[in-house]
């Protein structure tokens, strides 16, 4: 990954206005590291996100790039301290965006699929710094997933600058998709699969909590297109998806039958919200005919 001072790259000037272009063989795109907070049932929680505006959004935002293309990706620092920046499988190694200041990453031509591009230092990865990559995926459907657990005790730790509380064993109160919980992943857009019977989507999924994930499909089995660290599993077609901490896949799904249908986590403390059921890690899928 090569980094760039935007200053002297004239050529990247819209950059700087969110455009996502791709020219040349090259594409463009920005994101802005905002601080807000999170609320959940009785807990509030100051968190991180990638957004691709100033505005603090609690969704960390899904970028798309083509498969043949080079992408120019602006990073804009609004924290109070410093953040690196890296993509599954070309991490750049030892780069901290400064607070108030603004980096560039040349992210080389990937393989189709999707990927997890993210923070890694301390209080990027408990604050969710993480978010989805998608590379090379052209369906007129596309679904992403980006999976995440949280403890409000390590999370405030962090936030308020203290040293992290992890001596105790980690019991995340909170599971949320899209940084939504059930049943408002409902509302999520971007999550909730709806679809005419017959249509095709794929599904992108980054599973950027602290633990391993696995979701069970009601109705469907789904096929592997694409895995970053559990490659074996392409081209398996199942209804059950394990996904390791830090795993990326892309999932094809084919709406051959009508009606609605659960995703949950088979972990059962995952589709709680605070330990009531149901919440947490549970979405729907809507075939209409």
């Amino acid at each position: 990954m090569k980094i760039f001072n935007m200053k002297n790259y004239i050529r990247f000037a819209l950059i700087i206005f969110g455009i996502n272009l791709n020219v040349n063989g090259y594409a463009q795109d920005t994101l802005w590291i905002n601080t807000g907070d999170w609320h959940q049932s009785q807990d509030t929680m100051s968190v991180l996100r990638f957004n691709d505006t100033p505005v603090f959004d609690t969704s960390n935002v899904a970028l798309n790039t083509s498969a043949d293309a080079s992408l120019f990706l602006t990073v804009i620092n609004m924290d109070t301290e410093p953040h690196d920046f890296g993509v599954d499988g070309i991490w750049s190694l030892g780069v901290n965006i400064l607070p108030n200041d603004t980096t560039t990453f040349e992210i080389p031509p990937m393989a189709m699929g999707t990927y997890r591009y993210f923070s890694s230092d301390l209080r990027g990865v408990y604050l969710g710094l993480s978010g989805v990559l998608k590379v090379g995926l052209n369906m007129p459907h596309q679904f992403h997933w980006n999976l995440a657990d949280c403890m409000p005790e390590r999370m405030d730790s962090i936030s308020s600058g203290g040293a992290l509380l992890d001596d105790e064993p980690y019991v995340p109160r909170y599971f949320s998709i899209n940084a939504y919980t059930y049943p408002h992943t409902a509302l999520d857009a971007n999550g909730y699969v709806s679809m005419a019977l017959g249509d095709t989507c794929t599904i992108s999924i980054v599973n950027s909590g602290m633990m391993d994930h696995v979701l069970h499909f009601h109705g469907f089995h789904v096929e592997y297109l694409s895995s970053t660290i559990q490659t074996s599993r392409i081209g398996w077609s199942k209804d059950t998806t394990p996904l390791l901490q830090g795993e990326a896949v892309t999932l094809l799904l084919i709406a051959n039958q009508e009606g609605m249908y659960p995703v949950h986590n088979h972990n059962l403390i995952a589709v709680t919200n605070s330990g009531f059921y149901p919440g947490g890690m549970i979405t729907l899928i809507n075939i209409t005919p």
